[in-house]
C-alpha cells in the first residue's frame, strides 16, 4: 500500500487550518464533515475510546501543553474523536475507526489522504507531502506542514495507522510554537498499537 492515512482526523487538521487561514488567529475546531453515504457505509460503530488511546497526561506531554479532559465526538459513520485543547492555539485531536474488513480500511484511507493532499495543497505553498512510515502497523503515514498566517504561524504534525480494519491518527496544531517531531509522533503510536485489540 503507497500511503496511508488517518482517515477523518487529517480532514479535521485541514479544517482547522482552513478555519484559521480564514479570520481567526488561533486553532479552533470544526464540525467533523459529514460523511457520504459510501463513507458512512465504509466504518462500523468502534467501541474504542480516543481518549483511553491518548490520555490528557499523553496528549499534554507529546505537545508540550497542559490540557485538561479530552472532548469526545462521535462520526456518523461510528468512528470516534477526541479533542484537547478546543478553542486555544495547541489543538491536539486524536480519532479511531473501524472498517467491516481490511479492504474497505484500505480504500476508505486512500479517499481521505487523496482528499487531505487536495485540501492542504490549496492552502500553503509549501504543500503537504505525507511519507510512509515502515514497520509501523499494518501501513503508516506522518505529515507536517506549517502555514503562515498574518497573526502569526500554525505548526502542525499528523500521523495516521492502520492495524487490521482499525485506523487511528492523531495530529496536533500549534500557534506560534513548535509542533511535535516525528520520532514523537512515532513513538506515539507504537504506544497506541500496545493498546489495541
Amino acid at each position: 500500500m503507497k500511503k496511508t492515512m488517518l482517515a477523518v482526523s487529517v480532514i479535521a487538521l485541514a479544517g482547522l487550518v482552513s478555519a484559521c487561514s480564514a479570520a481567526t488567529p488561533t486553532p479552533a475546531p470544526t464540525s467533523t464533515p459529514a460523511p457520504t453515504a459510501e463513507k458512512q457505509a465504509a466504518t462500523v460503530s468502534t467501541s474504542l475510546d480516543p481518549c483511553q488511546l491518548i490520555t490528557s497526561a499523553e496528549a499534554s506531554k507529546l505537545a508540550k501543553a497542559s490540557f485538561g479532559e479530552g472532548k469526545e465526538s462521535t462520526t456518523d459513520g461510528g468512528g470516534k474523536f477526541c479533542t484537547y485543547g478546543a478553542n486555544t492555539t495547541n489543538v491536539f485531536m486524536v480519532f479511531v475507526g473501524q472498517a467491516p474488513d481490511v479492504a474497505t480500511a484500505k480504500k476508505y484511507q486512500a479517499d481521505f489522504e487523496a482528499l487531505l493532499q487536495e485540501n492542504l495543497a490549496q492552502l500553503t505553498s509549501e504543500g503537504f507531502v505525507p511519507v510512509d512510515v515502515p514497520g509501523l502497523g499494518d501501513a503508516a503515514t506522518y505529515g507536517e506542514a506549517s502555514f503562515t498566517l498574518p497573526t502569526g504561524t500554525l505548526n502542525g504534525t499528523v500521523i495516521g495507522v492502520r492495524k487490521g480494519t482499525i485506523f487511528f491518527g492523531f495530529n496536533d496544531l500549534v500557534a506560534d510554537a513548535p509542533a511535535p517531531t516525528r520520532a514523537e509522533m512515532e513513538a506515539e503510536a507504537k504506544v497506541i498499537l500496545g493498546k489495541l485489540p
